[in-house]
């Protein structure tokens, strides 16, 4: 108990003092408290009381994790949702995976009581090289600009890159509201006039959203429900009687699947659509972005 209510010290001053800086809370670490910033990888624990155990990229650390470590962004939002009630930010950045899971691979400031068990007392996750969500296209010089800041996505190490602009490198998951789909199309990127765009199976995440999707072949459009239309090769979406709704690029169709741009989820649907550390997310009422 002792323990849980030094981490509800930890983590309410962490969430007071954002602006000022982890150094106001240098008072808080035990005496044998050690710093040290490297890139994580996740082992098995070697003790009993951890919930889990990461390794330095050099192999020369191993620390162990309890529920009573404090773990956050280096924007100081919580990952953990130890004493904070930040239950909503934990759900949508663990997407069902482990917290370690979520660390793996991760560079993170990480303060340890140095000993046997080199128990880390706080963890703050930094942010890798901030990327650009299509279609919003970013120079190079932009991006540079941008690293270190928080911008609502953090992406672990592995990006794409065109015409030097990096871009989340997909890893074939569709993510719809917490479930990843099960034998869902991979999406792809696909050029458009200004850049790159995300590209997203129709049917499989509209069918999970609970709409019912029909195909008509001879006019080549895709209704769901009974009021929004879509064409291939048509940039413009029909909902009911409203005006149309341009897409950043038209729908195609890829092995006798359809898919459309990400931005559809968003404008059409009007879902929260995003990619993640490699997942392409759609959400309905989501608090993340």
């Amino acid at each position: 108990m002792k323990r849980k209510s030094m981490a509800a010290l930890l983590m309410a001053v962490i969430m007071i003092v954002g602006a000022v800086g982890v150094s106001a809370l240098d008072y808080l670490w035990p005496e044998d408290a050690q710093i040290v910033t490297a890139r994580f990888s996740l082992v098995e624990p070697d003790t009993a009381d951890s919930e889990f155990a990461m390794v330095s990229e050099d192999g020369s650390l191993v620390i162990n994790v309890t529920d009573s470590t404090i773990i956050y962004f280096e924007d100081f939002v919580p990952l953990s949702d130890d004493c904070t009630g930040a239950t909503q930010m934990v759900r949508e950045v663990l997407f069902g995976r482990t917290l370690g899971e979520v660390l793996d691979g991760r560079n993170m400031r990480v303060i340890y009581e140095d000993g046997e068990q080199n128990e880390a007392v706080s963890i703050m996750v930094l942010f890798e090289i901030a990327v650009a969500m299509p279609p919003l296209v970013l120079s190079p010089e932009d991006l540079a600009g941008l690293e270190g800041n928080y911008v609502g996505v953090a992406a672990l190490p592995g990006v794409l890159v065109f015409e030097n602009i990096e871009y989340i490198e997909l890893n074939g998951e569709v993510v719809v509201n917490n479930e990843i789909l099960e034998g869902a199309a991979a999406p792809f990127w696909q050029e458009i006039e200004d850049g790159y765009e995300v590209m997203v199976p129709l049917r499989a995440v509209a069918e999970a959203l609970g709409y019912d999707v029909n195909w008509d072949e001879t006019l080549r459009s895709i209704r769901l429900g009974v009021a929004i239309h879509v064409w291939v090769g048509n940039t413009e979406a029909h909902v009911g009687r409203m005006a149309p709704i341009e897409l950043s690029t038209a729908p195609v169709i890829v092995d006798d699947l359809t898919f459309v741009p990400i931005d559809f989820f968003r404008n059409v649907l009007g879902q929260t659509a995003y990619v993640f550390e490699g997942q392409v997310v759609i959400e309905t009422d989501s608090d993340m972005m």
